[in-house]
């Protein structure tokens, strides 16, 4: 018997579904399943397919919100595998931090081996308490509440919190110098301290919660070019691919259901416009063109 899919901001408790919906968006093709059907990802060609702690936890929360909707067994089966690796992959990290650290070096943005992401943290999260509705609560509970921790410190104290230029709080998906604030990622990781917050009624998640929405609100726009969105606010300057603009529309709707602000999905319809204006997709392609080829060459020297 399916089971039914529960709004999940809804009388303010977590649900079994997460709020994002990858169908449409992502099928996770690009991902190598190993012997225990664990997704991997290829990096580049000096570390190959590697363990991805946000894919992990992604590709598990589909999965569970695919059995919400249809109560498919198998779903259940693969989102409860990806939580399990989550939990005997927790490592210690600096403040008692309970981290998913990745051991590979991001050429791109710049950290090296070992770090940690604000993004791994707050997905790991999300799905860990879900799957604590359905058993295991104490195990899947402790690493949540390991986790967190990773919400209250800088990225200089070993956690995830950086800041936009106005001082507003933010959470780094990947923890650079200088600050690199991925729009997706810092999204992705505020939901997950609001669903930590809802599981556990945690009044202090919920205050930093709101903090960050408030900052986020007045730095909207620094992703904002007029007819595209940033992907960040690294000096590169990249604009969003398609996709990622389609993601950015997405989590805007759902941070409206979440606060009841109508501003985000005001901004929402604003940068859904931009796909489906030619002018805004001409001038897309032209810049996103020029863009590669201007940080190509500034990689060669």
């Amino acid at each position: 018997m399916a089971m039914p899919a529960l709004n999940p901001w809804r009388d303010e408790k977590l649900s079994l579904s997460y709020p994002f919906d990858w169908r449409g968006v992502d099928d996770f093709s690009g991902l190598q399943l190993d012997a225990q059907q664990i997704p991997q990802v290829y990096v580049d060609k000096k570390y190959g397919w590697q363990y991805h702690p946000v894919a992990i936890a992604q590709y598990g929360l589909h999965f569970l919100t695919n059995f919400a909707r249809e109560g498919r067994v198998r779903d259940q089966f693969v989102a409860r595998s990806m939580a399990e690796w989550l939990v005997e992959n927790q490592e210690e990290w600096q403040n008692g931090i309970g981290a998913w650290v990745y051991h590979y070096d991001l050429p791109f943005y710049g950290p090296r081996a070992p770090w940690i992401s604000g993004m791994a943290q707050g997905e790991a999260i999300s799905l860990l308490l879900r799957m604590s509705l359905l058993g295991d609560r104490k195990t899947y509970e402790a690493a949540a509440r390991r986790a967190v921790r990773a919400f209250v410190y800088p990225v200089a104290g070993g956690g995830v919190v950086q800041t936009f230029p106005d001082g507003a709080p933010a959470f780094e998906e990947y923890p650079t110098s200088p600050a690199s604030l991925v729009l997706n990622g810092f999204l992705f990781a505020l939901l997950g301290l609001r669903d930590y917050a809802l599981y556990f009624a945690d009044t202090p998640s919920q205050k930093l919660f709101d903090l960050c929405v408030a900052g986020l609100k007045k730095n909207l726009p620094r992703y904002d070019t007029g007819y595209w969105t940033l992907y960040d606010l690294h000096p590169s300057r990249r604009l969003a691919s398609a996709k990622y603009l389609r993601i950015h529309v997405q989590l805007l709707h759902i941070f409206a259901h979440a606060t009841g602000d109508e501003s985000f999905r005001h901004l929402a319809k604003r940068w859904s416009s931009y796909l489906e204006r030619f002018w805004c997709r001409a001038r897309f392609t032209g810049v996103k063109a020029f863009e590669k080829v201007r940080l190509y060459r500034k990689a060669e020297f």
